[in-house]
């Protein structure tokens, strides 16, 4: 069959080259560009017809601009697997440098660049600066583009014939988009130098024609404009008044892109920080609740970002990152997230309402997050505590994931603020019993870590416990033995005459687990504590515990500010962490394949040498 196969696709390459060679096609322009387009047709679906490129240079003689462009797309392709017949196309190529249509200029200058042929490199200079001083701003941007691609095929062209000055001087050229073309040339051919100098005249004259280049080189010309310096704050006044227009339009990327700006240039002016951030919010909201929901995930990320460094600029604005019923999971998820930050004194009331909504949808994954959210919020909002109450109505909703939910963020809670446990546990546990949870270990967990650190408040607990401990054999997650073992020395301490038997009977059990060592080496150490010294063990395991705090997130957020309208802030870590460092030469931060594969080869060896090493080296098994 594969036979078969490879005899009928080379059977379809000889209909062509036969097609391609008679003389009644190529009378017929219209058949012949059909038949050419045939072949570039099966080119982009894979089939190797690079055995008909001298059929095709030949194809080039043509008036016809379709024709012209498939016939330049195929050579392109089978170039350097044909570096020899490539040198044919040259004189067809000049020549049509030199036509009087601007399109078929362009078109063959860029054709020329990428052929990636380095034995060509000297055909290709000659007309790559006629192109840069070309009349027509397609063929000038066609030409500094070009100075990129011989760049990447031969450095030395480049630096020898002065390239680099003549792509400065196409900075100030009439057309705004040759400008942005030379500005991203510059930053790739630069890129060992640290990209382009921006002098205060250059950076001005970019400032003022943003507005006049495309959406994506609005983008990477702001991405350059970071590195300048303002000289004054009037200076950054100036630059951020040319700026503002850009937080007006419609494309996402321009918009983060000016806010970046708008970031980075008033990083160091801490009396006018509320002020920028009220600008930059409103073109925010108004993107995340316009966008696509892909585009809105990412804003919501950034707008995220600016709510975790001041919270209170976004406070009066929380209802926006109330949940539609059109969102997908993920943007609802998010919308919760900022809402817990947003949250405050003035505003938690409503956001546990609405948190309270959610609680009941039918996405597990979502009910369970509400829940969670709830429980940050009391801990975060000293106020929102009275609310604790509303944790307590979930349990009625008799769902197995809400009600283990709300015990793990009820221990949380309590752990934060023992102080109302004496309120809240007596509802707590007339609402709950180990059996609604058999299936979820972290709220098994949670309800031994309870009945062990607030046992003497509830009545029942030792009974509650010793049902747990009864039925320590069948549990599989080792942190709820360890749990489990904490909790019932706590409670012997605190009512010891109820729980003695019950502790012996735990210990023995657990010291004699050879599967989960960890648990068993805990068992251990706690029966071996307990026998030389009663008291220096109830000092260990009432250990008082330090309180749940808020991380400390400022370091990153100052990184996320920094890497504004990136990755990292989707990621929530910096860039150096998932992106390959290049070699001072590289394409806007892409990954050169080839150099990649070296790496990842590199690494592999020397993972294979290291593995030699240690099948050389004693080995210790540990018990």
């Amino acid at each position: 069959m594969a036979t078969k196969g490879y005899e009928n696709k080379r059977s379809e390459v000889n209909e062509l080259r036969t097609l391609l060679r008679n003389p009644e096609v190529q009378r017929d322009p219209q058949r012949y560009c059909e038949v050419v387009e045939k072949v570039t047709l099966y080119q982009t679906l894979g089939l190797d017809v690079s055995s008909l490129f001298s059929d095709m240079v030949l194809a080039c003689a043509t008036r016809s601009l379709v024709q012209k462009k498939l016939v330049y797309l195929y050579l392109c392709n089978y170039a350097q697997s044909n570096s020899d017949l490539t040198l044919l196309t040259i004189n067809t190529l000049q020549k049509d440098c030199r036509d009087t249509n601007p399109m078929i200029r362009g078109l063959a200058l860029r054709s020329m660049c990428g052929l990636r042929v380095p034995n060509l490199v000297e055909y290709v200079l000659v007309p790559l600066k006629d192109g840069l001083a070309d009349k027509s701003p397609y063929v000038r941007q066609t030409a500094v583009m070009g100075c990129v691609k011989l760049f990447y095929l031969d450095q030395s062209y480049v630096t020898d014939n002065n390239l680099a000055e003549s792509l400065h001087a196409m900075i100030h050229d009439r057309d705004a988009q040759v400008v942005a073309n030379a500005v991203i040339a510059l930053e790739e051919v630069l890129a060992a130098r640290g990209g382009i100098m921006l002098t205060q005249e250059v950076a001005y004259m970019l400032f003022n024609r943003l507005r006049e280049f495309t959406e994506w080189k609005q983008c990477a010309v702001m991405n350059v404009l970071l590195r300048y310096k303002p000289a004054s704050d009037d200076e950054v006044f100036s630059i951020l008044n040319i700026v503002d227009e850009r937080l007006k339009h419609s494309n996402t990327g321009v918009v983060l892109g000016a806010a970046r700006l708008f970031l980075h240039f008033t990083a160091e002016m801490e009396d006018i920080q509320e002020d920028i951030y009220e600008r930059l919010k409103t073109p925010l909201i108004t993107l995340m609740s316009s966008a696509p929901a892909e585009v809105s995930f990412s804003v919501l990320h950034h707008l995220h970002t600016l709510v975790k460094k001041r919270p209170d600029v976004l406070a009066k604005d929380f209802k926006a990152f109330f949940c539609r019923f059109s969102d997908p999971a993920y943007v609802k998820t998010k919308k919760l997230d900022v809402l817990v930050d947003v949250a405050m004194e003035s505003n938690f009331e409503p956001i546990v309402e609405e948190m309270t909504a959610y609680v009941t949808d039918i996405d597990v994954e979502r009910a369970r997050h509400a829940v969670r959210c709830v429980g940050r919020i009391a801990v975060k909002v000293p106020a929102a505590a009275e609310h604790c109450t509303t944790l307590l109505a979930f349990l009625e909703l008799n769902s197995e994931y809400v009600t283990a939910e709300t015990v793990i963020v009820m221990r949380d809670y309590l752990r934060h603020s023992p102080s109302d446990a004496v309120d809240l546990l007596p509802q707590l546990f007339e609402l709950i019993s180990p059996d609604l949870f058999d299936d979820e270990s972290d709220a098994r967990a949670a309800f031994a870590w309870l009945l062990g650190e607030f046992g003497e408040l509830i009545e029942d607990a030792p009974y509650l416990l010793e049902a747990m401990v009864d039925d320590v054999e069948a549990e599989e997650t080792a942190a709820v033995r360890l749990q489990l073992l904490n909790s019932t020395l706590k409670l012997f301490f605190k009512r010891p005459p109820e729980c003695q038997k019950m502790l012996g009977r735990l210990l023995e059990t657990l010291t004699s687990d050879e599967i989960q060592q960890d648990v068993h080496d805990r068992a251990l150490l706690y029966y071996r504590l307990l026998r030389s010294n009663p008291d220096e063990a109830r000092r260990v395991i009432n250990a008082t515990l330090p309180p749940i705090l808020d991380h400390d997130r400022s370091a990153m957020t100052d990184m996320e500010l920094r890497e504004f309208n990136t990755l990292s802030v989707i990621y929530g870590q910096p860039s150096i962490n998932f992106t390959v460092q290049q070699p001072p030469y590289c394409t806007f931060g892409t990954i050169d394949p080839t150099a990649a594969l070296k790496q990842a080869q590199q690494a592999n060896d020397e993972d294979e040498d290291e593995e030699e090493e240690a099948d050389d080296t004693p080995s210790f098994t540990q018990r």
